[in-house]
């Protein structure tokens, strides 16, 4: 468990980063687009393409993020009408619904991935790439999801102990 901990807080580290990096970009080419059509009426077309699919990488990996950190929005409806068990079990159903849905995403991304042959209308850059966004946004979901349940198991066996 340790060791998969310690490979999730390096993969935690690269996801930031490109978080961060992702977010820069994005800033930086809706700014200069801006600027572009301000100052000189002249659009920059392909900041759109680029744009879009960094906000599904950002979306996604953020997603991973508070996963990571169990922050993701959930409705708490259920279970605060019942008891601790029922509250145990539902965790661990979240748990594993969470990872199929992030394992289902992750393979309709890859599906795209290696179906799709077209290129974007202005870069011309392979829609593949865009594609492998959403691959990389649910691989990272899944591992964070797997690490909360992993996580949840082993802390309510040492809790019994």
């Amino acid at each position: 468990m340790e060791i998969y901990k310690k490979i999730m807080r390096f993969v935690a580290i690269i996801e930031k980063i490109v978080l961060a990096l992702s977010f820069i970009l994005v800033l930086a080419l809706t700014f200069g687009n801006v600027v572009a059509r301000k100052v000189f009426q002249h659009s920059w077309g392909f900041t759109e393409e680029i744009v879009v699919a960094m906000f599904v990488l950002l979306s996604l990996l953020a997603a991973g993020v508070a996963a990571e950190k169990a922050e993701l929005v959930n409705l708490s409806l259920v279970s605060e009408f019942i008891g601790l068990k029922g509250k145990k079990v539902l965790k661990v159903i979240e748990s594993v619904v969470c990872v199929i849905y992030s394992l289902i995403l992750t393979l309709q991304g890859w599906d795209r991935v290696v179906v799709d042959s077209k290129v974007s209308p202005i870069l011309h850059i392979p829609t593949k790439l865009f594609w492998s966004f959403i691959v990389i946004g649910g691989i990272s979901m899944m591992l964070h999801f797997i690490e909360n349940g992993i996580i949840y198991c082993v802390e309510e066996k040492e809790e019994q102990k």
